[in-house]
């Protein structure tokens, strides 16, 4: 299979305008990393087809067509559904707001997140909905600070565990949903990140990017093919060749076989006396 990968899919820049056109000359899907429970529906907006890294390793299966709309978000008994004048939505319970809504745009009132408040207005937790309407995560709150996020299956069963202290990410769980057992955990983000593609991506697999940041680091453990697209200016703004650049083209970075680049940069970088052996100038 060939992936075209990147952390999030922006429509508006020209690096996904490039990947997505790749995309659709090679049948290939897009694979993204961060968490979206939007993703199915920016999909088909764009036209393509595509993994995220959360959703693979909850096995979520999306079910196109299905949304959850406004008035039947699964909440707190006997609680009322409000839409105030400003078209914004609350939840009220014994006469106190308890909750607001937000809604995903351009859809007939269907859901993306629910954010419960404590009683001095702050954020207690938040619940996020996917664009076919199931529960994507809660994400949970203390003095308004990131504590907890949690990632669900299609069964509303934990899967996944991000745990914050002092507002840095410093702890990652997978957990068995049928157990609660949890089957293992990393440090970090970026060593969940890695792990979970190496396991999942082989040989036989291309593998596309255009960043030379955190795209260019979770693929460290993998063994698929992998292509830089050289979208980016190649020099720093001291003049010198970017220092992942340099090292993807030394050999350093053994992971990356490739280099796409334009004539211009080709040129650029001959100039600058880096080995040219894994350049190809489109």
């Amino acid at each position: 299979m060939l992936y075209e990968l990147t952390n999030i899919i922006r429509p508006e820049t020209d690096n996904w305008q490039q990947q997505r056109a790749r995309l659709q000359q090679t049948n290939g899907q897009v694979l993204t990393l961060a968490p979206n429970p939007g993703f199915s529906g920016l999909l088909s907006r764009e036209g393509t087809q595509g993994h995220n890294l959360i959703d693979w390793v909850t096995q979520r299966v999306y079910h196109p067509g299905n949304y959850l709309y406004f008035n039947e978000i699964p909440t707190v008994t006997d609680a009322e559904i409000f839409m105030n004048q400003d078209r914004s939505i609350s939840l009220i319970s014994e006469g106190d707001v308890i909750g607001e809504v937000e809604l995903y745009a351009n859809t007939r009132r269907a859901v993306k997140s629910v954010t419960y408040l404590n009683e001095d207005g702050g954020r207690d937790f938040i619940e996020e909905y996917t664009f076919d309407g199931e529960l994507f995560s809660r994400i949970f709150y203390d003095r308004n600070a990131v504590q907890e996020i949690c990632f669900y299956d299609n069964q509303q069963r934990p899967v996944i565990r991000y745990y914050y202290y002092e507002r840095q990410l410093n702890l990652v769980t997978i957990e068995n949903p049928e157990t609660r057992e949890v089957i293992t955990q990393y440090d970090t983000q970026l060593q969940f990140m890695r792990t979970q593609l190496a396991q999942r991506l082989t040989p036989d697999d291309q593998v596309n990017i255009s960043y030379l940041g955190l795209e260019l680091s979770v693929l460290a453990e993998t063994t698929s093919q992998n292509t830089l697209y050289l979208e980016e200016a190649p020099l720093n703004e001291a003049g010198q060749v970017k220092g992942n650049l340099r090292a993807i083209l030394t050999n350093e970075v053994k992971y990356v076989q490739h280099v796409v680049a334009s004539e211009d940069a080709a040129t650029v970088l001959k100039t600058a006396n880096c080995p040219i052996d894994k350049l190809i100038i489109k």
